[in-house]
């Protein structure tokens, strides 16, 4: 007797079913993947609209979804210090359909400084790109004296401990910053958290700080000579403020750590990252993007994936130096 063919597909189907109903199987995910993107794409900034996050997103969409055939939506998730965006990422299939931003603070300062921050970047992220590399100005009151770098450090070596300076809040990106700094310039400095950059620039402008170390947001306040620009902390002089010089230009070799990045959640394809990555450098190489952003006083990165994650790894080694130091508490 003839035994007849069993065509189930659970544990006891024929080996050579199983084989080809797996290879039909993996057919079926590559054409999807050949097809992708069949549909608009959403994009989280983890962050309220208008800020810098938001504009430079916003700048790049239109490119992006240009170079995959569909549409990019921008959508803002504010809230937790990025990890309500973030979240709504993860929970959303790995497919490369949601991407988040991130930036230094979600990938890097929050996971070593907020117990609350659940976020593991590395492990559930996968990187895209950077897509521009932000900076900081160091600006003082106008009314302290130094006009250059060496001023500056001169008369803080002659006022230890009296030389106070605001950032966004303790254990930010600008807080490290602000400590990495002084430990270049050899220069012992006092901190003082606030809630945003515009109360920072008004009390450095009215003398209740003697300077900080702040974005693009100080441009009115330096046009209108409120504060006084010392040096900025990009690797080279930026378009909006072209007479101020570099640190490096300036005797010192600080840079700050600042950046604007895309990533997908772990676990989405290859195929489907590899596109993901061509569309945003092609984007970030169109002219109209990169005069945009230049205009906004950044600098165009485009960089690969694994340049992305080996500078989180590298900072986040860093910065967890400088906690172990003790010189910045928490508490």
């Amino acid at each position: 007797m003839v035994t007849p063919i069993s065509y189930r597909t659970g544990r006891f189907a024929r080996p050579g079913i199983r084989i080809l109903l797996a290879l039909l199987a993996g057919l079926c995910v590559s054409a999807a993947q050949a097809q992708w993107p069949d549909r608009p794409i959403r994009l989280v900034v983890p962050y309220p609209a208008g800020g810098l996050t938001d504009i430079v997103t916003r700048v790049l969409s239109d490119e992006v979804g240009r170079n995959l055939g569909t549409t990019v939506v921008v959508e803002n998730k504010a809230g937790a210090g990025g990890q309500i965006g973030l979240d709504a990422v993860l929970r959303a299939p790995a497919d490369g359909y949601t991407l988040a931003l991130v930036v230094p603070a979600t990938m890097i300062t929050l996971p070593l400084t907020n117990p609350n921050f659940k976020i593991r970047p590395l492990e559930q992220f996968a990187p895209i790109t950077i897509a521009v590399d932000t900076f900081l100005s160091l600006v003082v009151d106008p009314k302290l004296g130094p006009k250059n770098l060496a001023e500056f450090v001169d008369h803080a070596k002659k006022n230890p401990g009296k030389m106070n300076y605001g950032t966004p809040g303790v254990g930010t990106s600008f807080h490290f910053n602000n400590v990495m700094m002084a430990r270049k310039l050899g220069i012992d400095t006092v901190h003082v958290p606030y809630q945003g950059e515009v109360k920072i620039l008004t009390d450095v402008a009215g003398g209740l700080l003697q300077f900080a170390l702040v974005t693009n947001t100080a441009k009115p306040f330096i046009d209108s000579g409120k504060v006084r620009p010392i040096a900025v902390s990009s690797a080279k002089r930026v378009v909006s403020l072209p007479d101020v010089p570099t640190f490096k230009e300036a005797g010192s070799d600080f840079t700050s750590d600042g950046w604007v990045g895309y990533a997908a959640a772990a676990g989405t394809p290859k195929p489907i990252l590899d596109k993901l990555h061509v569309a945003f450098v092609k984007a970030l190489q169109a002219p109209a993007v990169r005069d945009r952003l230049a205009d906004m006083g950044y600098l165009v990165s485009g960089n690969s994936p694994e340049e992305f994650a080996a500078i989180v790894r590298e900072a986040t080694q860093r910065y967890s130096d400088v906690l172990q130091s003790g010189q910045i508490k928490l508490n």
